[in-house]
């Protein structure tokens, strides 16, 4: 492949929008103004309220869905901006920042123990999973535009959520396949992809952004636009080093507690990653472990020096910030462009083979020894409690006695009370939108025995 491409991967349909929109003064792209609706937006400004790896109400320190998003899409402006050095791509960075600040919008409160207890509720209706969320979210029930008479009229709805461009929708799209409208499967694991309600705006989304290219040569292939990849391998670089620094912070890890795991947390982590296609010896696994502390921690020394230079560097913010942007570093100088000769918007990003495993050990190392911690599991269990107990009380919900906020309730009476699916989906979109906070004290009030304020809104 040539190290320059000349080749756009852009064309005049990308920018169509569900609806309809004239801007003839516009003073920056139809991307640029995308972005701008996404950070205005009341979901983007709830990610603040929503768990990464901590909870939020334990330190303002720890990252939270909000500023994990920021460092995804520095991550992945980052990466856009150096394929289009190297390779001469036009790649809107607006698009890409836009993609990496939406990618966890749609995700419920309490992280993937929310999406996993409203995906059980969910089951007979469509299921329920972060990233089909993201999609619905962006394109209907985000609170902008709607078309006719009011967002459900007369059964039918008519919400355009943020009204984005195609390809920024496109952008979002990671999996390209539809959730079955009934999960007969009892497991609590959600289904990747996009919901049977959003079917159709996906095969529009799909035909406007491959408008031009041979239908003949993209049969069977998946849909992943080059941008969706470069957001999804930016995830995974925030996900595997910023989230080390947290837990460092929090005392669940420290350098010597890495090179040192116990046997059974490394058999974890190569089990797992046998599963997902990575095949790691345990000793490759310790010398991966080892190796994302070169430079800082001489392992060399004698004992008691690499105990002092790992405690540093655990408690160090100087020390932390440096440790995790070398990685950071690392990784984006490694990342290599799959391009695509036939369709260039399918092209993809992937990282080099070793900095790859160096990634996927350090996700899966943070979720045997943090995320599935007791301590851990104590917070994952009450969230999965809240969000279950949540919907068994609002999906009975009767106008003439109403628990649920005017603007929701409003949209939930609009279907007939036969309509199980729409208003279970209804249910499901208004608690996914909800903060941790929000979700602990509206759960409080409907079933603690202690009396709640009138005053405070639901």
């Amino acid at each position: 492949m040539s190290s320059k491409i000349k080749r756009s991967l852009y064309q005049e349909k990308d920018y169509y929008r569900g609806v309809y929109e004239s801007h003839p003064k516009e003073h920056f792209s139809a991307f640029r103004r995308d972005y701008a609706r996404v950070i205005h937006s009341a979901s983007f400004r709830r990610l603040q309220g929503k768990t990464q790896i901590f909870p939020c109400s334990e330190s303002e320190f720890f990252r939270n869905r909000l500023t994990h998003s920021l460092e995804v899409a520095q991550v992945a402006k980052s990466i856009a901006t150096g394929l289009n050095s190297r390779f001469d791509l036009d790649l809107d960075t607006d698009l890409v920042e836009t993609a990496a600040l939406c990618h966890d919008i749609g995700h419920p409160p309490f992280g993937h123990n929310g999406e996993k207890a409203l995906h059980a509720k969910m089951r007979e209706y469509g299921g329920f999973e972060g990233n089909a969320q993201t999609l619905r979210l962006l394109a209907k029930t985000e609170k902008k535009v709607f078309k006719g008479e009011g967002p459900i009229h007369s059964g039918k709805d008519n919400r355009f959520g943020l009204n984005l461009t195609h390809r920024t929708l496109a952008a979002t799209l990671k999996y390209d396949k539809e959730i079955p409208s009934y999960i007969i499967n009892s497991s609590d694991r959600p289904i990747k992809g996009y919901y049977a309600s959003e079917k159709a705006m996906v095969e529009k989304i799909k035909q406007h952004v491959l408008f031009g290219y041979p239908l003949d040569a993209l049969h069977g292939r998946k849909f992943k636009t080059i941008e969706c990849s470069i957001m999804d391998l930016a995830d995974d670089i925030a996900y595997s080093t910023y989230d080390i620094e947290d837990a460092f912070k929090g005392g669940f890890l420290d350098p010597l507690s890495m090179v040192n795991a116990e046997e059974k947390v490394l058999i974890k982590v190569q089990q797992q990653a046998e599963l997902d296609g990575l095949h790691l010896s345990i000793t490759d696994i310790k010398a991966i472990l080892k190796s994302i502390f070169e430079g800082i921690i001489d392992f060399d020394a004698k004992f008691d020096d690499v105990y002092q230079q790992a405690k540093k560097l655990a408690n160090s913010s100087y020390l932390r910030t440096k440790f995790t942007s070398n990685l950071v570093h690392y990784c984006i100088s490694h990342v290599s462009l799959n391009y695509d000769e036939v369709c260039p918007v399918l092209s993809s990003v992937s990282l080099e083979p070793d900095v790859y495993k160096q990634v996927e050990v350090l996700k899966l190392f943070v979720y045997f020894t943090v995320i599935s911690s007791p301590k851990m599991n104590v917070v994952r269990y009450q969230g999965r409690e809240i969000i279950s107990s949540l919907f068994d009380i609002l999906i009975n919900s009767q106008i003439e006695t109403s628990l649920l906020p005017e603007d929701v309730g409003e949209i939930f009476y609009a279907f007939d009370p036969d309509d199980q699916v729409n208003r279970a989906r209804v249910i499901s979109d208004f608690i996914a939108s909800m903060t941790d906070r929000y979700a602990i004290e509206l759960h409080n009030r409907l079933t603690s025995s202690s009396v709640q304020s009138i005053f405070k809104p639901v």
